[in-house]
């Protein structure tokens, strides 16, 4: 075939399937819409920050010491205090879920003695609380120059000053979105062409594989893109997520691991021929992986070796450090180099077995 021929044949397809997607609103969702909606949900609804805790003190009045850690806690937004006269009133609304934490200061001699108890039927929530009243505690004795022991510790941050849990969690959601929007989008048009019955007619016509591929592809490429453009802005303006490191690695990277879905998507689409098999085995293959494995929200490194093995034969795992990197840190070329490497090639391969499988002919 000349290269004219292949050329207006994949122009003509690709006007063909943009015709297509103006007519199926669907599409606009899943790669405009969705993208935004999710971005802001997830941004302001998910975060790793403890909030709002519900902390009972029993504190004697004649404590100086006592006083002061209680009137710290009451000046902290983070604590909703409330106080109690004795320990008993203290243990009834704690059993009965009125309060989620309780701190007893005790005079024992000289010194002033302190318990914690913490509601533990959410587990990570009672260690974050626990972290919380400890830090304050800490902070507060601290501020009057009490010292627990000769060595003082001074803790800086680095990447991320404010230990603000969203700045981690906005690049995660770009591999949740572009996971979704990729894969989701293209995993249903060749199996609505073969529903629909107009597979057969292009079998009919003198196009090539290879233009077929890129007709289904470039146009949703160019609208993923788009909502990605819209997820960026979002991360910037919304969230105030700075990009300490390169922009050009950020839309690289992201253009690859887009590039994985859609072929990926091809791929189910093509063997399915079922929109509604493709859509559930997509849930599957894409969305899973990319929350349970990328280190979105469990970090691998807490994960059992044989998990984080596996999680490394994902892509999700490597477009998240690369993500990290570019918004938070940036340097670290070695890294980036090797991810951005791991992503093409994972974007080759779903385009080869895509290629494969959406040949131009009917399969028996």
């Amino acid at each position: 075939m000349r290269q004219s021929d292949f050329l207006t044949h994949a122009w003509a397809l690709s006007v063909k399937e943009c015709r297509q997607i103006a007519r199926d609103k669907s599409a606009l969702l899943l790669g405009i819409v969705l993208p935004v909606v999710l971005i802001v949900l997830f941004g302001y609804g998910l975060t790793f920050d403890v909030k709002n805790v519900r902390l009972g003190i029993v504190s004697p009045r004649e404590n100086a010491a006592a006083s002061l850690i209680s009137t710290s806690f009451a000046a902290n937004d983070v604590f909703d205090v409330r106080f109690f006269a004795s320990r008993k009133p203290a243990m009834d609304a704690l059993e009965r879920f009125e309060i989620e934490a309780l701190l007893v200061f005790e005079q024992k001699a000289a010194a002033t003695a302190a318990q914690l108890l913490v509601d533990g039927i959410d587990a990570p929530r009672a260690t974050m609380v626990a972290n919380a009243v400890n830090g304050e505690v800490a902070a507060a004795l601290a501020a009057q120059g009490v010292e627990s022991s000769g060595i003082e510790v001074v803790p800086r941050v680095w990447f991320n000053e404010s230990v603000q849990s969203r700045w981690y969690l906005v690049p995660g959601l770009f591999v949740v979105v572009l996971t979704i929007t990729g894969c989701m989008m293209t995993s249903l048009v060749i199996a609505r062409e073969w529903e629909r019955g107009t597979m057969e007619a292009m079998i009919a016509t003198p196009i090539s594989p290879f233009a077929f591929l890129i007709s289904k592809t470039l146009p949703y490429f160019v609208l993923g893109m788009l909502g990605w453009g819209l997820c960026l802005c979002a991360a910037g303006f919304l969230y105030g997520v700075p990009i300490r490191g390169s922009l050009t690695v950020i839309f690289a990277s992201s253009a690859l691991y887009l590039l994985m879905g859609l072929g990926l998507g091809l791929v189910i689409s093509s063997v399915t021929r079922s929109q509604f098999l493709a859509s559930q085995i997509t849930v599957l293959v894409s969305f899973l992986p990319a929350v349970l494995l990328s280190g979105f929200i469990f970090d691998l490194r807490t994960a059992p070796g044989w998990a984080e093995t596996f999680a490394y034969m994902l892509p999700p795992a490597y477009f998240l450090e690369v993500l990290k990197i570019g918004f938070l840190t940036g340097g670290m070329q070695t890294i980036v180099m090797r991810d951005l490497l791991v992503l093409a090639l994972f974007a080759a391969a779903a385009f080869v077995v895509a290629y494969r499988h959406c040949r131009k002919r009917l399969r028996s």
